[in-house]
């Protein structure tokens, strides 16, 4: 709103020096900058004016563990399950607030039902996964980047057990997915 004022200031301080020798092309040229400007404020409120809701998928594959090859380390073997399904491909909803900085969300299929948390800044956004009815849901982190109507990034999550570790990738947009091929 005070990019409005200021332009609105300098296109009625560039009609009062309409009268000076050579000032008509400086006045018209600065207020058309400062309409552009305007213009631009205008676009940068609408498009932070409120949530924005995507949709898409993600897809998780078998995480892994990294152990230092320290001495402190001698003999650790982890025993994860890996056999323990939660691999493919499972809907994920965000809800990004650039005004409030909140990100919410919920993410279903093998590694779901879960509820996701988290803020969003400068074009990233980073989250929590949290299990929203099962025990056998998994929890972890998730970042990625924003641009205003699709994110994508990773996921990092685990078992309540912690013995199956996943990864996975997303990706949401507020545009409708295509329809299937025919």
């Amino acid at each position: 709103m005070r990019y409005v004022w200021i332009a609105l200031a300098v296109i009625a301080a560039c009609k009062d020096d309409k009268g000076a020798p050579g000032a008509s092309a400086s006045a018209s040229a600065f207020a058309s900058a400062s309409a552009s400007a305007l213009a631009l404020a205008s676009a940068s409120a609408s498009a932070s004016a409120g949530p924005v809701t995507l949709s898409g998928t993600y897809k998780a594959t078998a995480g892994t563990l990294y152990v230092p090859d320290a001495a402190a380390f001698n003999g650790f073997k982890y025993r994860g399950d890996d056999d323990a399904g939660a691999l493919g491909e499972g809907p994920l909803t965000l809800t990004v607030d650039l005004d409030a900085g909140v990100v919410t969300g919920a993410l279903q299929g093998p590694l779901g039902p879960g509820a996701i948390t988290g803020t969003a800044r400068d074009g990233t956004i980073a989250f929590n996964v949290t299990p929203s009815a099962s025990d056998l849901a998994f929890s972890g982190v998730g970042t990625g980047v924003f641009d205003g109507g699709a994110a994508s990034g990773d996921m990092h999550l685990s078992s309540w057990h912690a013995n199956v570790l996943r990864d996975a990738t997303f990706q949401v947009s507020s545009r409708p997915a295509p329809p299937p091929p025919k």
